[in-house]
């Protein structure tokens, strides 16, 4: 048994060399014809040149005629030595000049190939007949049995192995001359990039049936889980209220927490389903033509519940002439309602301001605020999935926010949204004195 590995880029030798006897009646072959051939072309180039030469040049140099005729003997060298291998080769080696014909056109098909049952047929029915070999076996693993006079090509991109591939025997007898296998070489490259391909595809498609299953499965949970979650909130907060008969005040408090904790879990059973819908590309815009001021109407009363407790100033700052825009109501409300928000959360004291102008085809929006702020390291995990605090803040900063824990979904939602209004928002801070979050969505006019 004797089975041929050949790797691609493998040392080449300047000098041919023979592992059977037909390889050795070949090369003889070529070597004789090619040799007649170069001397018969210098001959006649020769007498062309010798007859010519005094015709266009006016004089006649024997010694210019000889080096002429050789350099253009040896311009030709290359094209003769090619000719005369595949007159042979088509001759007397039908098997050798088929391979050779059958790698190059097989190279540009796979070229085309992108699915693995395509690749499997070409390689075990259309290319055996090409190459005039017994057949083409693609292999996950070494083959246990090497077959005589067969070729095994390892496949690998880079440094990730892909399988193997073996070629042969042929259908003549033969074994693969150094040549041959060469040749294959350049077959084993283009299977290795075809295969690489398709594990890529493979891998990309079942990426993206897990993350279509993940989102599907959490869609699906939140639905179930929000029904009981209103019942829960309702049935309790009517307790609370003492609708259903009085209670005391410690009973009440304890009741109001659990009221609270619940919102707090539809909240986040809200921002999962957003974020799930976001990233399937779910979620579209309900687009109408609005009046900014009416959303600031529904908004305020909320806004102003949010810092009733606190020695903060709720200010607005109003173009008188606002236009109307094209966004949908409650997702511009909703990112209103998220930059307000968590404007209320981390102010303790002092003033937020809710800035809107016209400039330019765009609406400007800006929620300013004198609270916490944002390290400058930290501006870029702001609009980041689940992104709150940061340990490289201040320790008092840090225990600030944990006071407010959210569930870190708002701001890169928020993003989202403005987003799919063809919006941009960026935010501006300073660690200890506030933060200026900033949003524009250009003015459209509804078709």
């Amino acid at each position: 048994m004797m089975t041929r590995t050949v790797e691609k880029n493998q040392t080449k030798y300047s000098l041919p060399k023979f592992e059977a006897p037909w390889e050795i009646i070949r090369f003889g072959i070529i070597a004789v014809i090619l040799v007649a051939t170069i001397i018969l072309f210098y001959f006649t180039l020769f007498v062309f040149v010798d007859w010519f030469y005094p015709g266009l040049l006016g004089y006649h140099s024997r010694g210019a005629t000889v080096f002429l005729a050789a350099v253009l003997t040896l311009l030709l060298y290359q094209p003769l030595k090619d000719g005369v291998r595949s007159m042979i080769d088509n001759l007397f080696f039908r098997d050798t000049a088929r391979l050779n014909e059958g790698v190059a056109l097989a190279c540009r098909i796979m070229a085309d190939i992108n699915d693995r049952g395509h690749l499997g047929r070409y390689l075990a029915e259309d290319l055996p007949k090409r190459l005039e070999v017994d057949g083409v076996y693609l292999h996950q693993h070494a083959p246990s049995i090497l077959l005589r006079h067969a070729v095994t090509l390892p496949l690998k991109m880079g440094t990730r192995a892909l399988g193997y591939l073996t070629i042969g025997p042929k259908l003549s007898g033969r074994s693969f001359s150094s040549e041959e296998r060469q040749a294959l070489g350049d077959l084993q490259e283009q299977v290795s990039l075809v295969l690489s391909g398709i594990q890529l595809a493979e891998a990309r498609e079942e990426a993206e049936r897990v993350a279509r299953l993940k989102n599907e499965f959490i869609t699906n949970v939140s639905h179930q889980i929000r029904t009981p979650l209103n019942v829960v909130i309702n049935s309790t907060g009517l307790v609370a209220d003492g609708i259903l008969g009085e209670i005391g005040q410690k009973e009440a408090q304890y009741l109001y927490r659990a009221v609270q904790g619940s919102e707090y879990l539809k909240k986040l059973l809200n921002d999962i389903l957003d974020m799930t819908k976001l990233e399937i590309g779910q979620l579209s815009l309900q687009l109408e033509t609005l009046d900014i001021h009416l959303i600031l109407d529904d908004i305020l009363p909320m806004v102003q519940d949010m810092v009733k407790d606190k020695p903060v100033e709720l200010a607005f700052d109003i173009s008188d002439d606002l236009p109307f825009i094209v966004a949908d109501r409650l997702r511009l409300r909703q990112i209103l309602l998220n930059l307000l928000s968590n404007a209320a959360k981390f102010t303790r004291q002092g003033s937020i301001t809710l800035k809107i102008w016209p400039k330019r085809g765009w609406v400007f929006f800006s929620v300013i605020d004198t609270g916490i702020g944002i390290a400058n390291e930290n501006l870029s995990l702001i609009f980041e999935d689940f992104q709150q605090v940061s340990s490289k803040q201040p320790k008092e900063t840090q225990i600030e926010r944990r006071r407010h824990l959210g569930t870190g979904l708002g701001m890169p939602i928020t993003k989202a949204l403005v987003e799919l209004h063809a919006g941009r928002i960026w935010v501006e801070s300073e660690l200890g004195v506030g933060s200026r979050f900033n949003f524009a969505i250009p003015i459209k006019v509804k078709s």
